[in-house]
């Protein structure tokens, strides 16, 4: 009996350490990454990580006249992104996040990694210890949510970039508004506390980067989402997202991305991101790196 309860105990042990250790490649400033920050940060118990800062900003004249044609763009010159060397090593686009577990293999785009961080953690670490899913098992729920993800991802991700830079105010304002009937949407679409019920789920980490960088909206172009009516529960969402340490902790610090982001308000960033919106093409269509 002791020899067998010994032989459980280090399988028990055994089964425990079997905890996955990811090579992360990210930037404190991008919201795409973000989600997999939150992901990683929910499930650290069962997933472990290694933060590696991926993208940087350096000054250069800027390269692309056609880029102006949007008109109201400062002359000076611009901000472009550099890569890390092992960054373009381990994903030749130089996308982030990208996640690189043990084998060498790499997993990117940010909702892929919400997913694939909340998987390995369900089979990692004590089963003791494990969050609940980010992603429900019910097969019917599960498709549910991630039809809301990609839907997050569309109406209300994209018209952030829109905002911020789009030069002519009526586009931005027409942009602010659907965004608030998208918003009272998502609000009234939730299943309990957060969107699949009442423990943080994938289609919340999906939104929460954008949700808790909209005061910049506020800062740079004056547009404010009132706590009142059909976006009451908006904010009640909000702030119960925020009050968990496991979201919390990931918030970068206010001041810096204030000032970060006002490379794009000024107009003045050159990523793919910016640049497909300076071109009249939605961010989703190219999420990437910023």
């Amino acid at each position: 009996g002791a020899a067998m309860a010994q032989r459980a105990r280090a399988l028990a042990s055994a089964a425990a350490a079997a905890v996955p250790r990811l090579t992360y490649y990210s930037a404190w400033f991008c919201p795409y990454a973000h989600r997999a920050t939150i992901a990683l940060s929910y499930h650290e118990r069962s997933v472990k990580s290694d933060w590696v800062e991926s993208l940087g900003w350096e000054r250069r004249p800027t390269e692309d006249a056609n880029t102006r044609a949007q008109g109201g763009e400062p002359a000076h010159e611009n901000w472009y992104h550099w890569k890390s060397p092992d960054l373009l090593k381990a994903n030749p686009e130089g996308l982030i996040p990208t996640l690189v577990d043990e084998k060498g293999r790499a997993v990117h785009e940010s909702l892929v990694t919400i997913e694939y961080v909340d998987e390995l953690a369900a089979r990692s670490g004590d089963p003791a210890e494990r969050a609940t899913p980010l992603l429900p098992t019910d097969p019917a729920e599960r498709a549910r949510c991630r039809l809301a993800m990609d839907w997050v991802n569309r109406k209300l991700c994209s018209p952030y970039y829109t905002m911020l830079v789009r030069t002519d105010p009526g586009e931005r304002r027409a942009a602010f508004d659907t965004l608030l009937e998208d918003i009272a949407t998502f609000s009234r679409d939730r299943q309990g506390t957060f969107y699949c019920g009442d423990t943080l789920s994938a289609p919340d980490v999906a939104f929460l980067p954008w949700a808790s960088r909209f005061y910049i909206l506020e800062h740079y172009r004056n547009f404010v989402i009132p706590d009142e009516g059909d976006l009451k529960g908006y904010h009640e969402w909000l702030r119960a997202a925020l009050a968990l340490p496991e979201v919390a902790r990931t918030m970068p610090d206010r001041a810096r991305y204030l000032e970060h982001i006002g490379r794009y308000a000024d107009a003045s960033a050159r990523s793919k991101v910016a640049n497909a919106v300076r071109s009249g093409r939605a961010a989703h269509d190219l999420q990437r790196d910023d």
